[in-house]
């Protein structure tokens, strides 16, 4: 099924208040909805045999500091039609709150414990919402475009400093501006 008809089905049962945006002519085609349709949105596109999307291949999201919103992504495939979809949702970076979606495909689990822990959005009905990658006293989101990381956590340093392990055999980040790149350790052969 073309991402058009996708769109203008979801529209036509949905009502144009409940989807915003539809962009067709892209790398990934998408419907942007509003919060409130997310998951009747979600549910359709699943259960409904027409599109019958039963994999959610990837749930992220991304911060809109200028916008004061974050957004998030659900990208969709169908097994059964071998289509793919994209659902976009904006909400406010004070208040980042959407219905979870892990009833419906369990590996939102994760995904939305990752868009918890990293950017603080907070997915309603999630059955575990909790940090998934970094401890549970940690301060603030490190996704969000104005995060700033703090001096130390629990005594540690933060950020912790690679080159100081160069005796090690540790790989080193540079961290100069400008310099991106991976250095490793000197060899301790004598050239030449």
């Amino acid at each position: 099924m073309e991402p058009k008809t996708i769109g203008d089905q979801l529209k036509e049962r949905l009502g144009e208040e409940n989807v915003l945006d539809c962009q067709y002519e892209v790398i990934d085609p998408f419907i942007r909805v509003t919060p409130q349709a997310l998951k009747d949105v979600c549910r359709i596109l699943k259960d409904d045999e027409e599109f019958a999307f039963d994999f959610l291949m990837c749930l992220t999201a991304v911060d809109y500091p200028k916008d004061n919103e974050i957004e998030i992504i659900y990208s969709l495939y169908s097994m059964k039609h071998h289509h793919r979809f994209t659902v976009k949702v904006r909400v406010p970076r004070e208040n980042p709150e959407v219905a979870s979606v892990a009833d419906l495909w369990p590996a939102a689990d994760w995904h939305e414990r990752e868009a918890y822990d990293l950017l603080g959005v907070r997915f309603e009905g999630h059955p575990d919402l909790r940090r998934i990658l970094l401890p549970e006293d940690w301060e603030g989101y490190p996704l969000r475009k104005d995060y700033q990381v703090q001096d130390m956590y629990h005594d540690i340093p933060v950020p912790y400093r690679f080159e100081d392990d160069l005796e090690k055999g540790t790989w080193v980040f540079e961290d100069k501006p400008g310099d991106i790149g991976i250095l490793e350790q000197p060899s301790t052969e004598e050239s030449g």
